[in-house]
């Protein structure tokens, strides 16, 4: 980081952060390490560059946050340690594998290799219980709804629980395999 002061704020929420981070990168000169999905909705937005600079764009990057959202924490750090440089890199390749495991990324959503389904009954019959695991919850209940037979009201489709949609898709299928 050869110096430069570091400058990080924490929002509650990704908007709150995107607000912050586009007002930080405009008020001054200073350069975005990143953007950290942390946990329980907290996202980090870290900044580098000269000290005032680095302090005007936290500054307002907290400011514009506070407008949209809730800020949680603020901090820059005049000139950084020779050994933090490694823990920002770490944090930020954390933060991407996090992402990617999640299947959310700042890039849009890449598209899964998910079986297409049908509700015709002869095509349910391809459908194994690795498949349905990995559909989204809302794609499980427009499978639910669509299938003939199913057991579940829309209503409990609508605010059922994925492991619940699983079992009752299974059951619907074995009755249709009888």
């Amino acid at each position: 980081m050869d110096n430069l002061a570091l400058g990080s704020f924490e929002t509650i929420g990704f908007v709150a952060a995107l607000n912050g981070a586009d007002a930080a990168l405009k008020s001054a000169d200073v350069k975005l390490l990143g953007c950290q999905y942390v946990g329980s909705g907290l996202v980090s937005v870290l900044l580098t560059g000269d000290v005032s600079s680095v302090k005007v764009a936290v500054e307002s990057g907290c400011s514009a946050a506070e407008q949209v959202g809730t800020v949680q924490s603020h901090s820059v750090i005049a000139r950084t340690a020779e050994g933090l440089e490694s823990i920002v890199n770490d944090a930020k390749l954390k933060g991407q594998k996090g992402a990617s495991k999640k299947g959310t990324s700042a890039s849009p959503r890449q598209a899964k290799a998910v079986p297409k389904l049908t509700t015709a009954a002869a095509d349910i019959t391809e459908i194994n219980l690795a498949d349905l695991a990995t559909l989204r919850v809302t794609e499980l209940r427009d499978v639910a709804r669509k299938l003939p037979g199913m057991s579940l009201d829309r209503r409990v489709i609508r605010s059922a629980r994925k492991d619940e949609l699983i079992a009752a898709i299974t059951s619907c299928y074995q009755q249709d395999k009888e």
